[in-house]
């Protein structure tokens, strides 16, 4: 049996996101994808239009994988402690498949094309909502709910996420990485103790 268009056009998509973690957003031409693909380079634009595409394709492949796999956890989790956990799970997850990897790797991209950046953010953008839905039900009905915007809150939490898992990647060193989210776990039952008990919304 052929594979389908669907088939191929994530066979490529594949191939873009192992190209992108093993030679950076530099070594990620459309000959390079096409040799790790093992398919014929016009294959690419036949079904991206262009390579500025596939890459972006790659990231909507990635935010469509974590959000699947954790999103229900994510909207379930109703204390910190909780959330806590949860980022361990998906920091040890996304460091496994190299997702952090190419993260770094397109937003260095996009620092020198900003149309790139833009459309990089974009898809950032998604998380950001998601935190801040979280923290919008955690602290209502506190005195910290006036202290801050829960949108404000969670591009810092997002941000500093991406941006210790990608330094850290840099560095070649987890360690620091491990050390911020045991902390952000015992942190976390602190903040527990000034925070409502939450109940799990029905499905």
């Amino acid at each position: 049996m052929l594979p389908s268009a669907g088939d191929t056009k994530l066979q490529i998509v594949e191939a873009a996101l192992r190209t992108l973690r093993a030679k950076g957003f530099a070594g990620a031409s459309a000959r390079a994808i096409a040799r790790e693909g093992d398919f014929n380079q016009a294959l690419i634009f036949y079904h991206h239009g262009s390579l500025r595409n596939l890459l972006l394709a790659v990231l909507d492949l990635i935010s469509e994988r974590r959000m699947s796999e954790y999103r229900t956890a994510f909207e379930r989790a109703a204390s910190a402690t909780e959330l806590a956990a949860l980022a361990r799970t998906v920091h040890a997850d996304d460091l496994d498949r190299g997702y952090i990897t190419v993260l770094g790797e397109m937003v260095s991209g996009g620092v020198t094309d900003p149309t790139l950046g833009a459309e990089v953010a974009a898809r950032i953008e998604p998380w950001i909502e998601l935190v801040e839905h979280k923290l919008e039900q955690l602290l209502e009905g506190t005195p910290f709910a006036a202290l801050a915007s829960p949108r404000d809150l969670a591009f810092g939490l997002v941000a500093a996420y991406f941006g210790v898992d990608m330094l850290s990647h840099l560095q070649g060193e987890q360690s620091r990485a491990e050390s911020l989210l045991e902390l952000a776990s015992r942190l976390s039952a602190l903040a527990d103790a000034f925070l409502p008990a939450q109940r799990e919304e029905p499905l």
